[in-house]
């Protein structure tokens, strides 16, 4: 079995631009991710004690003007990203501290993928990382058949000409295979319109011609709702467009809907749109979970028996977040979870979870040939 790895990121360093028009740019996405992540806690740099404080963003301000100017919000180094405030100078350790230079550049990612045994990784195009759709055309030049790139897009100003011209010559000149989309990043506009909303339905209907899978990353809770809303939201979105494939980046938060006994109820939307639509749903409970329990997480084999038994197989594909998943665990290990901790799992199975279904969501005569 050839493992292919459905999410997984390349990077130059990540305090240059990194296909963004400047790096003040860059630092504005990375200061709005930094507001907003929750997996790793914020430290405070004399005595490395967790705080409670992330004055990063104005809480009652979802726009770009919210942003917290008096920070000094900077990329650091060996995994951080850092900020002062009032004197007094803060962190999270976002990657591992092992990235000394903040970079994981495709050589290096190769290197993890042979250590490890995966043959292939899709690059996920999270502005935290860049603008890197050309980025990820020379690592897919360089490296045939290692790697299948993701396209990003201004998400919040998607309907326009402009992105949309951004997105054809992403598929079509670069060679990206899919869509990385992530609402995010609807901070751009102050949530004022929304993907759903009729005046993106150009842009959709652009995706569905161009017949990509769309990866999608949900803010939850956000300015729309919890998770539950925006689940319906998507819902109605998928009614439109059936027959677009999607992914749910870092897939079912079924921690949110488990009971006393460790039994997932999950919402109806939810239900729906794994049993109705073409949607998919990543495995990666290291990265979730890994800031609050040990390695193997066992609490996640549960729930991913509980996912399997209740969609099958077909619908989750295994996926890794590397290299911010070392912060937890190597990347071998990650791929042990469930490899060799779900014992549920038929061979059959595991080549659908492993390799087959995220192929299944790719052009396979294309990327064979190492397009």
């Amino acid at each position: 079995m050839e493992i292919v790895d459905c999410h997984a990121h390349i990077f130059p360093p990540l305090w240059e631009a990194c296909g963004f028009e400047d790096v003040e740019t860059h630092l504005l996405y990375q200061q709005r991710a930094m507001h907003l992540h929750g997996n790793q806690p914020v430290r405070r740099l004399r005595d490395h004690q967790i705080v409670r404080e992330r004055p990063l963003w104005d809480a009652e301000d979802p726009s770009e003007a919210g942003r917290a100017r008096d920070v000094r919000f900077r990329v650091g180094r060996c995994g951080r990203f850092e900020w002062e405030k009032d004197g007094e100078g803060y962190y999270v350790q976002f990657l591992p501290p092992s990235l000394q230079t903040m970079a994981a550049p495709p050589e290096f990612m190769t290197v993890q993928m042979d250590y490890a045994g995966v043959r292939t990784v899709v690059l996920q195009n999270d502005p935290i990382y860049g603008d890197l759709t050309g980025y990820f055309a020379e690592a897919i030049r360089q490296h045939p058949g290692r790697f299948i790139g993701l396209a990003r897009v201004d998400e919040a100003f998607a309907y326009r000409d402009d992105q949309m011209a951004v997105l054809e010559d992403a598929i079509h000149r670069l060679g990206m295979k899919g869509l990385y989309f992530t609402t995010v990043n609807f901070f751009r506009n102050g949530y004022r319109e929304y993907y759903s909303d009729p005046g993106f339905r150009p842009f959709w209907d652009a995706v569905q011609k161009l017949k990509i899978p769309v990866f999608w990353v949900f803010l939850c809770p956000s300015p729309m709702g919890d998770f539950s809303d925006e689940m319906a939201l998507f819902l109605r979105w998928l009614e439109r467009y059936p027959d677009v494939p999607s992914v749910l980046v870092h897939g079912i938060p079924t921690g949110l809907f488990a009971d006393a006994q460790d039994r997932i109820h999950l919402p109806e939307a939810v239900t729906r749109m794994m049993g109705d639509f073409p949607v998919h749903s990543e495995v990666l409970y290291p990265i979730a979970w890994g800031g609050r329990m040990d390695f193997p997480y066992l609490r996640a084999q549960g729930h991913t028996r509980q996912l399997y038994d209740r969609f099958g197989p077909d619908r989750l594909i295994w996926g890794s977040d590397m290299p911010n998943v070392e912060r937890y665990c190597t990347y071998a290990q990650a791929l042990s979870c469930v490899r060799a901790y779900c014992p549920f799992l038929s061979g059959e199975d595991l080549e659908k979870i492993l390799s087959r279904n995220t192929l299944s969501l790719f052009d396979m005569e294309r990327h064979s040939e190492g397009s």
